[in-house]
């Protein structure tokens, strides 16, 4: 069976340790404004990766993401692959929070992604930020 789990190279290294230092300063701030945030990762993967450099396992965005502290009010991860979409629902199994959506990315719509749309985008790719009422 051939693993879910991708092998990266230092490049994506650098770009999951830029995610885990700017999640919670970004997540804290947009919470103490009052805003409503959330987190869409639409290549989500299967969650974590191999390192290239190591052979370490390196939590993926996902896992930062569900890491991130203050938490971020829903998560949605968005995958093409069946098989990563089914490592990732493992990963979040009992997470009221957390929905794991099949699909492209770049395609995807649901009434979740409809009500994102219309918020104001807070300048940060994986999240959307708006005023709680």
């Amino acid at each position: 069976m051939p693993s879910l789990q991708d092998v990266i190279g230092p490049w994506t290294e650098v770009k999951l340790d830029i995610i885990r230092e700017y999640a919670a300063p970004y997540s804290k701030i947009v919470q103490a404004n009052g805003f409503y945030h959330l987190y869409i990762d639409a290549y989500a993967a299967g969650g974590s990766h191999i390192s290239r450099t190591t052979g370490e396992i390196v939590p993926g965005s996902p896992l930062i993401a569900l890491a991130t502290q203050p938490p971020f009010r829903e998560y949605h991860f968005i995958d093409a692959d069946a098989a990563r979409v089914d490592q990732l629902r493992r990963y979040t199994a009992g997470r009221p929070d957390v929905e794991v959506h099949p699909g492209d990315g770049t395609r995807f719509s649901s009434p979740t992604f409809s009500r994102v749309a219309a918020t104001r985008i807070a300048g940060e790719p994986y999240a959307s930020s708006t005023p709680t009422t």
